[in-house]
């Protein structure tokens, strides 16, 4: 899960790191098939984007992406940690 997170956020250790474990902490049993538990996980992954500290312009992967909202960026992720099975 990490390593798909790292590659996918533009090899910033410390962003994949983040977003590992505000997934980790805020997921629930069966988050994948409940709704409101999907929204949890997904305001954790936008709250880790947020406070990061690292400038989304800068991560390599999302240059080539400038056009991409926050909420794409959430979403896209969230359906990376969706595929993931040992979350």
């Amino acid at each position: 899960g990490k390593r798909a997170l790292y590659d996918n956020l533009g090899k910033e250790e410390a962003l994949a790191i983040a977003v590992d474990a505000v997934v980790r902490t805020s997921r629930q049993d069966d988050w994948r098939s409940n709704p409101f538990k999907v929204k949890k996980v997904r305001n954790a992954i936008k709250d880790a984007l947020v406070k990061s500290g690292v400038a989304m312009e800068k991560v390599a992967v999302y240059k080539a992406k400038s056009e991409e909202s926050m909420e794409e960026r959430v979403e896209r992720i969230l359906a990376l940690v969706k595929n993931q099975n040992e979350y």
